[in-house]
């Protein structure tokens, strides 16, 4: 996988919007001489290493045991940065590969790419202030039930409560870079000149972008879930379930939406058209019937025999933006965070937590 995808200078284009640090700190990976997911994956590891280590310092967990609640600020720093900069990339791919069906000079593609790529700064700087609110009441909210119920001891303490900070003001940046995205999508769709039922591939480029940011937020649940246990506080996490399994869903569908109208409407325009010339053929033919005309019928029935095979064609081309199979695909993985929290409830309540 490419770490960069250069967007080139184009004369006229309007001037660049300066990144957010969230964008500086992803460009800045990008840029290294190995792929960014790997560096992603190293600090996640070496942040989690040293989350394990000052619990055995500190006496939280006996020394050479492992809870994975250390490793769930962690993930929640290094993950999203790590989707938000693949998400990026594959949203410029898909842009390219719609480019021919966009009525829009090159200098307002270049401008649509940075709008992908870049988030305005005040924003992102509103979202990390308002995470670092929610995680300060949600610290209070389970500060006996975490803190005093697991015995975590002051040093391990407050570690936990920095690295959680840090995510939070990090990592809570992901919801807003998503609706940022998923309004991307729904502009750019819009943008879409003339539909053709008969070249979908197109069409398909932005599907891959909406799913993954669906699997992404998947992802992110999935191993929450996993690793924070939910006997604390369920409540909260339910309302997480709930919120970021309903972003997941309205990721991938909603943004599509505009095009699935479309070409809904192309093809009930071309089945409108198939009918009144299959109206037409069935005049002639009764025409020819009532004359007692029989010459030039079995030319009439070939004709309507197209006709017919042309409306099973299109009967057949699907309207939604997407492969077969990936809805189906998407759907079964969203079924998971579910099935995890449902399971995390019965064996809290199998060994009376």
């Amino acid at each position: 996988m490419e770490n960069t995808l250069p967007v080139p200078a184009v004369s006229g284009a309007t001037p660049a919007k300066p990144p957010s640090y969230v964008d500086r700190f992803m460009d800045f990976f990008t840029r290294l001489p190995v792929p960014y997911w790997l560096a992603y994956l190293i600090l996640f590891l070496l942040q989690s290493t040293l989350s394990l280590i000052i619990s055995w310092i500190d006496g939280w967990l006996p020394t050479y045991t492992f809870n994975p609640i250390v490793l769930l600020f962690p993930f929640w720093l290094w993950a999203p940065l790590a989707m938000m900069t693949y998400l990026d990339r594959i949203a410029l791919q898909a842009l390219n590969t719609v480019r021919p069906l966009l009525g829009i000079s090159d200098s307002e593609l270049e401008d649509l790419k940075r709008d992908y790529t870049t988030m305005p700064p005040h924003i992102v700087l509103i979202s990390t202030l308002t995470w670092i609110g929610v995680y300060f009441i949600l610290v209070y909210l389970v500060r006996n039930s975490f803190f005093v119920q697991y015995h975590i001891s002051t040093l391990f303490s407050v570690f936990i409560v920095f690295s959680g900070l840090l995510s939070y003001a990090v990592g809570g940046v992901i919801y807003y870079h998503s609706l940022r995205h998923l309004r991307l999508v729904n502009r750019t769709v819009r943008l879409v000149g003339q539909v053709n039922l008969f070249k979908l591939e197109p069409y398909y480029a932005f599907s891959k972008v909406t799913a993954q940011t669906g699997i992404a937020w998947v992802i992110l649940l999935s191993v929450t879930l996993l690793t924070f246990p939910i006997q604390i506080a369920v409540v909260p996490v339910l309302g997480i379930l709930i919120l970021q399994g309903g972003l997941s869903l309205a990721a991938f569908i909603l943004p599509l939406w505009v095009v699935h109208q479309r070409l809904v409407a192309e093809k009930r325009r071309l089945l409108s058209t198939l009918d009144q010339r299959l109206e037409t053929l069935l005049t002639k033919l009764h025409q020819h019937l009532d004359q007692h005309e029989l010459e030039g019928i079995d030319q009439l029935n070939t004709a309507m025999s197209a006709l017919q095979a042309e409306r099973e064609v299109l009967n057949r081309i699907p309207t939604w933006p997407w492969r077969s199979g990936l809805l189906t695909g998407f759907l079964s993985a969203l079924v998971l965070p579910i099935l995890l929290f449902i399971l995390q409830l019965v064996v809290g309540k199998l060994l009376g937590e």
